[in-house]
């Protein structure tokens, strides 16, 4: 098998943010004394064994959060080196009221910050000298980032708190994310409410998407057992392994942060790598992101040439006049004759597998197999139902009614069990039923703008003082 048949990717490209497996209480040897419990063993061996296990089990981000001390750090960073695990350092601490939080740091924080960092809370008899609320402010001020820890049990927010008091520490702009022990439909209903940002009093203006803040599960994890417990882990798509990563994540919940008790993602297919051999472009090669890809750049920048080197390898037409000869411009004259464009990529059709698509300008695309063999499938057998389309492609149908309809009709065949399903209805009934749809789509955007209409007249009438009789 030669060079240029080969199949493997190259894992040395970045690919973007993906969800990496992170225990966020993690605690070290000395942990047990803290509970009161009898202390076996040492420091580096109680490390190891929970990063060996960390491997085991694809966790890939632990964060040390002793109580009140950060001298259990080193170990872990000791055990983790050379390893796929990466360490958070930081400490649980009290606030005032009795509300434990978890403070996370850069994962190169000195020992010497982290113990700065730890006085700055003042602590004695086990307190710090600081409130809830300053507490997340001052683990922000010092470039960390704050979780309020296991919030519906002892010494969490909701257990030490009620009334004004936790109205206030909810409403914390710092308050970015809170530990609970599953998901959030299983909390009890008080809670699940304020939560979900339903509760006027407790309501968040600065969040949005009907969750108030970020919810992780991270049960305290003693021992190298405890990883396996669903609760003590959670999964946050970083693009690295930062406090800022974990800060950005925090702030958009919904699209990076999965609870081990979400739905698995269902198989689908994935574009996962793209490269151009001659012409222009010539040994370029990039990674696909597993969820969504944007393309970003000025003018010239080549945006239009990826996309439709996408379209060329995948055999598909443009539609319209205009977007076709954009097209051919950008093949003939940008890639040329002789460059060869590959696609990698993994589909469920009609097998489980990935695939190679090869296309070399002009020739006809080649699909092959995992192991570099030739098959005899077409790209529209390995990723049914693709949808490519050009800028310039979007503002033709955008301008013709007729394109922009068969457009629509397309998607709607789909959601139905039309072609894209690969089933094919004839003759007049058929055609009913298509008419009926577009009777149907046409009737649901006027009441669209009627609706609108009527909220337009409400605001206009809002001013005027109403009639009553005399």
């Amino acid at each position: 098998m030669n060079a240029t048949s080969r199949i493997e990717l190259n894992p040395n490209l970045p690919a973007g943010a993906k969800f990496r497996r992170c225990a966020l209480q993690v605690n070290p040897h000395s942990y047990g004394k803290y509970r009161g419990k009898k202390v076996t063993g040492d420091a580096d061996s109680h490390a190891r064994s929970i990063v060996e296990k960390s491997v085991e089990l694809g966790v890939s981000v632990l964060a040390i959060t002793d109580h009140n001390d950060v001298g259990g750090v080193p170990a872990f960073r000791a055990a983790a080196k050379g390893t796929s695990v990466r360490v958070f350092p930081g400490f649980e601490i009290t606030s005032s009221e009795g509300i434990h939080v978890l403070c996370i740091y850069a994962t190169d924080e000195s020992q010497e910050r982290l113990n700065q960092h730890l006085g700055a809370f003042q602590v004695a008899d086990g307190l710090s000298r600081l409130g809830f609320v300053g507490v997340m402010e001052r683990v922000r001020e010092q470039g960390g980032v704050a979780i309020a820890a296991h919030v519906v049990s002892d010494n969490g927010l909701f257990d030490v708190l009620e009334g004004r008091a936790r109205m206030a520490a909810w409403r914390c702009e710092d308050l970015l994310a809170i530990q609970i022990p599953k998901d959030i439909d299983r909390l009890r209903p008080n809670v699940r409410e304020i939560v979900r940002n339903e509760q006027p009093a407790y309501r968040r203006p600065f969040r949005t998407d009907n969750q108030a803040v970020a919810v992780v599960n991270a049960k305290d994890v003693e021992t190298a057992g405890d990883l396996a417990d669903p609760a003590a882990t959670c999964w946050i798509k970083m693009s690295d392994i930062t406090v800022e990563s974990l800060r950005q994540a925090f702030l958009d919940p919904v699209s990076r942060i999965r609870l081990n008790s979400d739905p698995e993602p269902e198989p689908h297919t994935e574009f996962l790598s793209m490269r151009w051999d001659g012409g222009f472009l010539d040994g370029t090669e990039f990674r696909f992101n597993e969820n969504l890809n944007v393309l970003v750049g000025g003018r010239g920048a080549g945006k239009s040439t990826v996309i439709e080197s996408l379209r060329y390898v995948l055999d598909l037409k443009p539609i319209g006049a205009d977007a076709e000869q954009a097209h051919k411009g950008i093949i003939g004259e940008v890639l040329r004759p002789g460059t060869k464009v590959s696609l990698r990529v993994r589909s469920h059709r009609p097998n489980a597998s990935i695939y190679r698509i090869e296309r070399i300008v002009p020739n006809p695309p080649v699909v092959r197999h995992k192991d570099g063999e030739v098959s005899n499938l077409h790209p529209d057998q390995v990723l049914a139902g693709v949808e490519v389309y050009g800028q310039t492609e979007i503002s033709e149908i955008a301008r013709n009614p007729d394109k922009l309809t068969a457009l629509l009709a397309r998607f709607m065949e789909a959601e139905s069990g039309g072609p894209s399903d690969l089933r094919a209805e004839t003759g007049d009934g058929a055609a009913q039923r298509a008419g009926l749809r577009r009777s149907l789509e046409k009737n649901r955007l006027a009441i669209v703008e009627v609706s609108k209409e009527l909220v337009d007249v409400d605001d206009a009438l809002a001013p005027w003082p109403a009639w009553r009789r005399p």
